[in-house]
């Protein structure tokens, strides 16, 4: 009788032994970004993908740039929020698409930043913004538009909701560069509708040139008044109400 209780006792501290190690290496969601877990139903991955203006740049100090502020103001959201951020500096359209997208004699896919790597994560939404360096780069409306139209379609095909980030002023010396930012901007407004986030019209003067209220003083990046704007801007957007709910 002795004998047989021992052996059970083994038994139980063996199975639970072997459970412990197991589960020794189970990240949790977001550790691990070569190996991202799926968002658990109470929660939710957000991925922002662009370029200066989505890293942070003209906001000071850091926690003032949109991005940051939208993580801050939905710290306390019911449902678990996680935040990637995968902006940088210079980027255009062209960095931004799948590699299979690549066109020649265009700057090469950025795969670490693009949408295959915002994908990765298994984002709940995607976030864009690439708001001038395109047109700074005097690359065609048809062309960004088509950079612009196979992201949307590998996150329609993944069934992820999105937000396009429309164009923003820049103080381009010359007025046709100024106006192509406009004429940009109101073709996507007709393309993405419920998905597009129109800014140009607030952030912008008479010109075409950034209001002198929301610029940050280079011609190219916005304040912390500019960026508090893009962020209500992505707060109250209905797509990401959708998401956090």
């Amino acid at each position: 009788m002795k004998r047989n209780l021992y052996s059970c006792l083994v038994l139980v501290t063996l199975f639970f032994a072997c459970g412990k190690s197991e589960n020794a290496d189970i990240k949790d969601p977001g550790t691990n970004p070569s190996n991202p877990v799926t968002s658990k139903p109470d929660s939710a991955t957000i991925v922002i993908i662009g370029s200066s203006t989505a890293a942070g740049m003209g906001a000071s100090p850091a926690d003032s740039s949109w991005v940051n502020r939208l993580k801050l103001a939905t710290k306390e959201n019911k449902r678990i929020l996680t935040y990637y951020n995968l902006g940088i500096v210079g980027l255009t359209t062209f960095q931004g698409v799948p590699k299979s997208f690549s066109k020649s004699g265009r700057p090469a896919t950025d795969t670490l930043h693009n949408i295959t790597a915002a994908l990765s994560f298994r984002p709940s939404l995607v976030i864009m913004s690439y708001p001038t360096n395109d047109v700074a780069n005097d690359y065609t409306d048809d062309e960004i538009l088509d950079n612009f139209k196979e992201m949307a379609r590998l996150l329609d095909s993944a069934k992820v909701q999105y937000i396009i980030f429309g164009t923003q002023p820049r103080n381009f010396p010359d007025a046709a560069h100024r106006t192509r930012l406009k004429t940009l901007n109101d073709k996507m407004v007709s393309v993405y509708g419920n998905h597009f986030s129109n800014v140009y019209d607030t952030l912008t003067a008479e010109d075409g040139t950034i209001k002198a209220t929301l610029a940050y003083g280079d011609g190219i990046h916005l304040n912390n008044a500019g960026h508090n704007i893009l962020y209500h801007k992505i707060a109250d957007h209905a797509v990401f109400q959708g998401v956090i709910k």
